[in-house]
């Protein structure tokens, strides 16, 4: 059957009218920017078609992000646009667009209760703030981290999606941790970052050691996870490949490809979790030390009574260790940060203290914690006001030798209580609480074995943040953001993520365990 001539052209010259006045429509935005941006139309439209068709992209894009920083960022009236910001509001669009066009299902979880309870407990204590620039400040980076949050939740749908997640976090990782290490082993950094002659305190491209080992302990610990799970899935594809291989290589070619995909994974995100490690390690960070341990006894224990067994028979032996002198044998770097370390667990007054070149850092951050508790007792319901810490901080400090601030409390539970008071620090204490029980039910009640992976890896790194927080802020620049992708994926996890096994290899969900 022959359509009419008519009906042909009438059928298609409506639509090629509309693209071709959309491309020439382009065209004249492109050419009346200004450079850069002008460079900058054409590969950002590619990117939001590519996004609009792949929409697992966009979470990826925002948490591999998280390590860039300023680095490439664009100023544009006083405003900074950084890969961050962009990657955030691409992946706000394209979860609107798709929930708008597609009709998936909105994913919700407890965990977001607590947050904007702690958002509100935020806005209620500007009323008690000096700064309200500040507080707005970091009001927004705590509303970032929430978006991040319902955003990853509603945007990964898949295995797969987790698992090319995965690749990009630890090629950032990788990344991070080597650049860390050239600044160690070359002296690269500030000479307050020197701890010997031959090393000096890895900072990567956050500028600090302990928010450089912060991102590296909210990476480092899901990528292990990911890495045992990889080499558990190989074991288990090998025996499937070992049988289907003697019906010949079309019998065997998918378990042939899960096999190797799996250990692949298993190598990639193994390796990488060691350098994160490695990383740790580098900057010298005595709490993030602590945290990494706390993540790794956390997810031993989560896996069993054998891992609990396993993770208090580990503790003995480095209780004995210690106890038989053992730190002595470790390099003069280690040991120096190893006794300050032990120096600044017990609390006393800084203002008893003589200031000594050795104990400088335990009676510096002594300060800031008497400091932080002195701007919660002057308003213990509401607290100082969010983002005030600095401005009030001279208000407040306990030692004179210690009269500017160094950002934060350097205990951010001190911090949140100081800023927002019993409100705020309530709210805090819930939202972890919150995240660290859903973490512990997805790695004990997944009903995959990739979605227990996934709250193992969650476990530990809420265990490490947890921490580390005693003794520093991790709550700072983007790290909102992969902790929160982190607690996202765990919610996927628990309640979405399909239940085969081979999915995240092939696609297809249901095979089973």
């Amino acid at each position: 059957m022959r359509w009419p001539a008519s009906s042909v052209r009438t059928a298609w010259s409506f639509p090629s009218a509309i693209g071709g006045l959309l491309a020439a429509g382009s065209a004249a935005v492109i050419l009346t920017q200004p450079f850069p941006i002008n460079l900058l139309v054409i590969p950002a439209i590619a990117a939001g078609i590519g996004l609009l068709l792949i929409p697992a992209l966009a979470p990826i894009l925002l948490v591999v992000s998280v390590p860039v920083q300023d680095a490439g960022a664009l100023h544009l009236g006083g405003t900074a646009l950084t890969a961050t910001k962009g990657a955030l509001a691409a992946l706000i669009a394209v979860t609107a667009i798709h929930l708008l066009t597609r009709k998936d299902d909105i994913r919700w979880s407890v965990i977001a209760v607590p947050f904007l309870g702690y958002l509100l407990a935020q806005g209620l204590s500007l009323t008690q703030a000096v700064n309200l620039q500040a507080g707005i400040a970091e009001i927004f980076r705590w509303t970032v981290a929430l978006l991040a949050f319902l955003t990853v939740l509603q945007a990964v749908r898949s295995g797969r999606a987790i698992l090319a997640l995965a690749a990009l976090v630890g090629l950032a990782t990788l990344g991070e941790a080597a650049y860390g290490a050239l600044q160690s082993l070359l002296g690269i950094g500030p000479k307050s970052f020197e701890a010997s002659n031959d090393l000096s305190r890895a900072f990567g491209t956050f500028g600090t050691p302990n928010t450089f080992a912060g991102y590296l302990e909210m990476t480092g610990p899901w990528l292990a996870a990911l890495a045992v799970w990889g080499l558990i899935q190989g074991v288990k594809f090998g025996r499937r490949y070992r049988a289907s291989r003697i019906h010949g290589m079309n019998a065997s070619q998918r378990d042939r490809r899960a096999l190797a995909l799996a250990l692949i994974l298993s190598l990639w995100s193994g390796g990488t979790a060691l350098a994160a490690l490695a990383g740790i390690g580098l900057s010298l960070s005595r709490g993030a030390w602590l945290g990494i341990s706390a993540a790794i006894v956390a997810m031993i224990m989560v896996t069993g009574k054998r891992g609990f067994l396993a993770s208090v028979l580990g503790a003995v032996v480095i209780g004995l260790f210690l106890a038989a002198g053992g730190i002595n044998y470790t390099p003069p770097a280690i040991h120096e940060r190893y006794d300050q370390l032990v120096n600044q667990l017990h609390f006393f007054d800084s203002r008893d203290v003589p200031v000594t070149p050795d104990n400088f850092a335990a009676v510096e951050r002594m300060a800031h914690w008497q400091t932080g508790i002195a701007m919660f007792e002057s308003d213990p319901v509401l607290g100082i006001g969010v983002g005030n810490f600095n401005d009030r901080y001279r208000d407040f400090y306990v030692h004179p030798r210690f009269s500017a601030s160094r950002g934060h409390a350097h205990n951010y539970y001190i911090h949140a209580a100081a800023e927002t008071g019993l409100v705020g620090l309530a709210a805090y204490l819930m939202l972890i609480l919150t995240a660290a029980f859903t973490c512990i039910r997805a790695a004990r009640s997944a009903p995959s074995s990739l979605g227990r992976a996934l709250g193992i890896g969650a476990v530990g790194v809420t265990a490490a943040v947890m921490v580390h927080n005693v003794v520093e802020d991790l709550h700072v620049l983007n790290l909102g953001i992969q902790l929160s992708a982190v607690w996202a994926l765990a919610v996927v996890a628990l309640r979405y993520l399909p239940t085969g096994d081979l999915e995240p290899f092939s696609g297809e969900a249901g095979s089973g365990e």
